[in-house]
């Protein structure tokens, strides 16, 4: 198993996501993005219920969001960096 720190591959992913943003249509009116610091592990679950899961596998993320909007935009961390290993 791989140890990758944010503040490692920061540089990395703020350049990807730039390169991406040329694609994508979030940009309407906003005035710039913030890049958060950290992972985040969205779930994969088979089924809803009520129960909650704990364990399993999970898509780690990066998030940014938009300096005028406040929304928040997520990316999987190895659409912006194919070749990472996790």
């Amino acid at each position: 198993m791989n140890n990758n720190s944010f503040k490692e591959l920061k540089p990395q992913i703020q350049a990807a996501i730039q390169q991406k943003m040329g694609l994508l249509t979030i940009q309407h009116g906003e005035t710039g993005f913030t890049l958060l610091d950290g992972f985040f592990n969205f779930p994969i679950q088979d089924e809803i219920s009520g129960s909650i899961v704990i364990g399993g596998p999970t898509v780690p993320m990066v998030a940014i969001i938009g300096n005028t909007s406040q929304r928040v935009f997520f990316f999987p961390l190895k659409a912006l960096l194919p070749a990472l290993t996790i």
